[in-house]
């Protein structure tokens, strides 16, 4: 599964469509699905803008301005909705999902909130979570970059 998705209103975010297909080829996978769901955050008027950018255009406080920027609780929504969603599908199998760091972290945050107040993901990090039988999710595995090598 991967959230490369692209229309006339979200970038087109081509690195998790391109990581799906080295690591598909490694592992021998022979079909990609993809999910507009879980495409990354929709920044709105920000997208591709530096910070310096941003203060130069709507001042130091631009956090706090409406920028047409994607509702965080909407982008962790989407996230757990696919999650369960291939949970229920796939029951007792593994499922490597590839996608983009603020879905990921604010999925985590709203799936396991105790566990998330904060989360950070690195490029091409591993996190694994599972949904055990008694529908409880937990993480396993949080950015770990050790497949990576030094860097």
């Amino acid at each position: 599964m991967v959230g490369a998705y692209h229309d006339d209103h979200w970038t087109n975010l081509t690195r998790a469509y391109k990581t799906s297909e080295m690591i598909s080829a490694a592992l021998g996978i022979d079909s990609i699905t993809t999910d507009e769901r879980l495409r990354e955050i929709n920044c709105g008027l920000i997208e591709g803008t530096t910070e310096e950018e941003r203060i130069l255009q709507w001042g130091e406080e631009w956090r706090l301005k409406d920028i047409g920027m994607e509702p965080y609780d909407e982008v962790a929504m989407r996230g757990i909705e696919f999650l369960y969603e291939i949970s229920i599908q796939h029951p007792d199998q593994y499922v490597l999902i590839v996608s983009h760091g603020a879905l990921i972290g604010l999925t985590l945050q709203r799936l396991l909130p105790e566990f998330f107040t904060k989360t950070y993901i690195d490029n091409a990090a591993l996190t694994v979570i599972e949904r055990n039988r008694d529908n409880i999710w937990q993480c396993n595995l949080y950015n770990c970059t050790k497949h990576l090598g030094s860097r």
